[in-house]
């Protein structure tokens, strides 16, 4: 498994994982108190990608906002998409490189959105263009982020 994409709910009810290999998002039941995490649950898939078609990505590296959406960069689909708790995709911002990684939610106020992307790997085309493969990108944002939840150990 690949680990990416983890990330709570603004209620720490909600723990959300993104499966990369299985172009799935997965949620578990979570207590904060106890630290217990429930069954995993598939929450929202994406299709595979099929030669010749287009492909929306796969779900990467991910952060919550103060309304619980999921915001997740899509590998090798140029874009993040913004993810209603419902799981319904509430938008897609394209991205300048093909392959986005991870989404943080920082400044101040928690709406700049800061992009990671993959630069290993990827064709000459995508490393020498104006904004190359590997580039961090930023986007305001209207609705602010979580903070980062850091480990506390009792």
């Amino acid at each position: 498994f690949t680990a990416n994409g983890l990330a709570f709910s603004p209620d720490n009810r909600w723990m959300y994982w993104s499966n990369t290999p299985e172009h799935r998002i997965d949620r578990f039941a979570f207590d904060a108190a106890s630290g217990r995490i429930g069954d995993r649950q598939p929450w929202v898939h994406f299709p595979r990608k099929i030669p010749g078609e287009p492909y929306g990505g796969r779900p990467d590296g991910a952060s919550v906002d103060v309304h619980g959406n999921y915001w997740v960069a899509m590998y090798e689909g140029a874009g993040i998409l913004q993810l209603a708790p419902s799981g319904e995709v509430l938008q897609r911002i394209a991205t300048p490189v093909q392959c986005p990684t991870m989404v943080c939610f920082g400044d101040d106020d928690l709406r700049t959105l800061y992009i990671t992307s993959a630069r290993a790997g990827r064709p000459a085309s995508e490393c020498e263009a104006a904004i190359p493969a590997g580039s961090l990108l930023r986007l305001r944002v209207d609705v602010p982020g979580l903070p980062v939840n850091f480990f506390r150990p009792g």
